[in-house]
């Protein structure tokens, strides 16, 4: 299974209810087998995506991009049925809020992050300090880590999408928050709850293995209800 640097053993083995074993429950799967990756994924990124490639908790060299510890919970590598390559950086949550920490306001990211940020046309004004606000600076390193992938790739498309539990009013609300920064959300940006995505694949999927993989993180994730009797 494709994973990379940022992968903590201790947490995915022995905490379920944080957002990283959830991204290995989900993405898993996908990352071992492009075609079942093409066929879940391919409608819901934009350009109708074909020869799609997984990774979780994936972020390229540092001092090339933002120069700091930022990565994708899941990184999506595909080309557009155009031909055009695109990356699509994956934030996922559970229960744990997002980092708490604000960088890239009077700080020593300052000017890597607005420098990224200058070069794109995803933000109505760039310089916006309220892009620094804790309640969504992660969504914000994470869009930029997208938009500085871009520029080293010239010609290639980028979007940022978070995935989070329907009952995450919070998270919720931080994302409605911070789309308001954006110059045209539609163009780089998308979001989906669990459910979203559970109700979107059943369907798509005809191998027993793979259905009873979905089941099993629904009956895990979302039917919270058989957790009843323990209480």
């Amino acid at each position: 299974m494709a994973s990379g640097r940022g992968v903590e053993p201790f947490r995915c083995l022995r905490n379920l209810l944080s957002s990283q074993p959830m991204a290995f429950n989900l993405f898993g799967p996908l990352c071992d087998d492009s075609v079942l990756a093409t066929r879940l994924l391919g409608p819901l990124l934009p350009g109708d995506a074909v020869d799609v490639a997984v990774c979780i908790e994936w972020a390229p060299p540092p001092a090339q991009h933002l120069e700091d510890a930022t990565s994708f919970d899941v990184a999506v590598r595909y080309t557009t049925e155009y031909g055009e390559r695109a990356i699509a950086g994956i934030e996922t949550k559970l229960t744990e809020p997002f980092s708490p920490k604000s960088y890239g306001m009077n700080d020593s990211h300052t000017e890597t992050y607005r420098g990224v940020a200058r070069q794109s046309a995803v933000w109505r004004d760039p310089m916006e300090e309220g892009l620094a606000d804790p309640r969504w600076n992660q969504i914000w390193r994470n869009h930029l880590l997208v938009e500085s992938i871009r520029q080293h790739e010239q010609g290639s498309l980028g979007w940022q999408i978070v995935v989070h539990h329907e009952q995450d009013k919070r998270c919720a609300l931080y994302v409605g928050e911070y789309k308001k920064f954006l110059a045209d959300p539609d163009q780089s940006f998308r979001h989906f709850t669990l459910r979203d995505l559970v109700t979107k694949w059943c369907p798509l999927l005809y191998d027993e293995c793979h259905l009873r993989w979905l089941n099993d993180f629904e009956d895990r994730y979302l039917n919270l209800s058989l957790s009843d009797a323990l209480k």
